[in-house]
């Protein structure tokens, strides 16, 4: 490859990682706009503390029906396409959302922007499989989800003060301005392909590659693979959840801390996220050992949860508090591990698919979770219950993964052929 061909490369990685980051920070803005105003719906709207956990959670119902619907329509829509309508629909669900006026309309349009964040994050995945090689996915894939991470601390720390200021439907009106402006953005920054910005069609040095016609869907399923990675995802959203709907609540109730607090400590669980996500993708694409990623990642979330648990039984100081909110962002150390190691087993032809399946029995968790501990909650009328629970889960997640081998070595060794760039 040429050095302008290389030059031009860097830049379209670049813009192509930047507009996957400008989508999750929407996707999970969207997402989890409801969870850092939720205290100000249930008292506008009079939702019970079970009510508030299934909106908080019927979103994921629908992010998974839309991961099997955009995953199929995938072999066949562009990249460009997914993103695009994706966010135009989620957009357009937003707006809808500002006029709820009851808890059904509330899970209504929380089904209807599941659906369509599911083919912005199958958008925005595929664009780092298109312009990035393995041996860089942990790092890429690692900084959208900090992105993620970091739109659920913006949703806390600007939600909060916006939710006071302007009410909680003005908030969501600006995410839903905002989504929109960014679907606009990636109808001319998207590219399908790197042959679309005048680059020369080569392969990566270590990507995995299947000749002939285009593999079945069906052999996504196959593959233990993708079971180890949907069980991961599942234990690291359960913990995102239930951390991001309930975390904040608890506090409020158990350690009477006041609204200035309570955003500070979201924003502070969401900045620990957006950290350890890119700390532990750097060391998994150092270590090039995915699945023990994924190991370290599940015992790290449940001393979190033991963590959350013996704070809301006996207490702590507010440095105390800042102190198990910055510690909880270990639940995402091994994000970025997870879909490096389904990019590197499926290739590019697959991956794309095989990470929004994956991610469709993974993200159960989002609606398990707060609803979950919103049942208990109404039950028991106990936090330390509802935290009990969260860590019971984590616990099985974690032997479950114990029971799983790690690749062998020189399992993830790049596999040579005729046509190969070293860019």
């Amino acid at each position: 490859m040429s050095a302008a061909d290389s030059a031009r490369l860097g830049r379209w990685k670049t813009i192509s990682l930047a507009m996957g980051i400008a989508a999750q920070l929407f996707l999970a803005g969207d997402w989890y706009g409801f969870a850092a105003v939720s205290q100000f719906v249930a008292a506008d709207l009079a939702l019970s503390p079970f009510q508030v956990g299934m909106v908080q959670g019927s979103f994921s119902i629908t992010y998974a029906l839309g991961m099997i619907f955009w995953g199929a329509l995938g072999q066949r829509l562009s990249t460009r396409v997914l993103y695009c309508a994706g966010l135009v629909g989620v957009g357009l669900s937003m707006l809808v959302q500002t006029q709820a006026q009851s808890y059904e309309a509330l899970v209504a349009t929380r089904l209807a922007v599941g659906f369509f964040d599911a083919a912005v994050w199958i958008g925005a995945a595929r664009l780092i499989i298109v312009w990035f090689p393995p041996a860089q996915r942990g790092r890429a894939l690692s900084a959208l989800l900090a992105a993620f991470s970091l739109a659920i601390t913006l949703d806390f720390a600007l939600g909060i003060p916006l939710a006071e200021a302007i009410g909680w439907r003005g908030f969501f009106m600006v995410l839903a301005i905002s989504t929109l402006v960014v679907a606009l953005l990636g109808l001319l920054l998207v590219k399908n392909e790197r042959t679309a910005v005048g680059l020369p069609r080569f392969s990566w040095d270590d990507e995995v590659l299947g000749g002939g016609a285009m593999p079945s869907l069906w052999t996504i399923f196959q593959s233990r693979w993708f079971y180890i990675a949907a069980l991961a995802i599942f234990g690291d959203m359960f913990a995102v959840s239930a951390t991001a709907t309930w975390v904040v609540p608890a506090l409020i109730q158990t350690q009477g801390i006041e609204a200035h607090t309570a955003a500070t400590v979201g924003t502070l669980m969401g900045l620990s996220q957006v950290v350890l996500l890119l700390i532990g993708g750097h060391i998994s694409d150092l270590l090039r050992r995915r699945v023990l990623m994924l190991k370290i990642g599940a015992a790290l979330s449940l001393l979190s949860g033991l963590s959350l648990l013996l704070t809301v039984k006996y207490g702590l100081p507010h440095g105390g508090l800042l102190l198990v909110a910055a510690f909880s962002g270990v639940v995402v150390f091994s994000g970025g591990a997870i879909f490096a190691l389904i990019s590197e087993k499926y290739g590019e032809r697959l991956g794309g698919s095989a990470i929004g399946y994956a991610e469709m029995v993974g993200i159960s968790s989002t609606f398990v979770a707060p609803a979950l501990l919103g049942a208990v909650i109404q039950s028991t009328g106990s936090f330390v219950a509802a935290f009990g629970t969260f860590v019971a889960v984590q616990l099985v997640i974690l032997l479950a993964l114990l029971l799983c081998s790690d690749e062998r070595a020189g399992s993830l060794q790049p596999r040579f052929t005729p046509e190969r760039s070293g860019a």
